[in-house]
């Protein structure tokens, strides 16, 4: 006869899986920030050398916190809105005859 049992890592129900699944990390490693921001390694180390976006060490692992890839987010998108708008261009050229 085998042992059903499961492992204590493991959820105990379906209940439980989907509460498992729908945590969201605190920290991502680097290369899943410039995922998120749809930025590549070079400026996304960048922004992390400049101090844009938040990290931390753990173990020789470096992890982007999660909260500072949205402050970033949010600051760019106030700086966008504050941004003067120019006129609507050169105006456009008439036909002469």
């Amino acid at each position: 006869m085998t042992n059903n049992t499961t492992p204590s890592y493991m959820p105990q129900t379906r209940r439980q899986a989907v509460a498992v699944e729908s945590i969201s990390p605190l920290a991502v490693p680097p290369k899943v920030a410039a995922q998120m921001l749809g930025y590549g390694m070079t400026h996304t180390q960048a922004l992390l050398n400049s101090g844009e976006l938040e990290s931390f060490v753990d173990g020789g692992a470096r992890r982007v916190v999660v909260r500072s890839i949205h402050d970033y987010i949010a600051r760019k998108l106030e700086a966008n809105s504050k941004s003067t708008r120019r006129g609507p261009g050169r105006p456009r050229k008439t036909a002469t005859l």
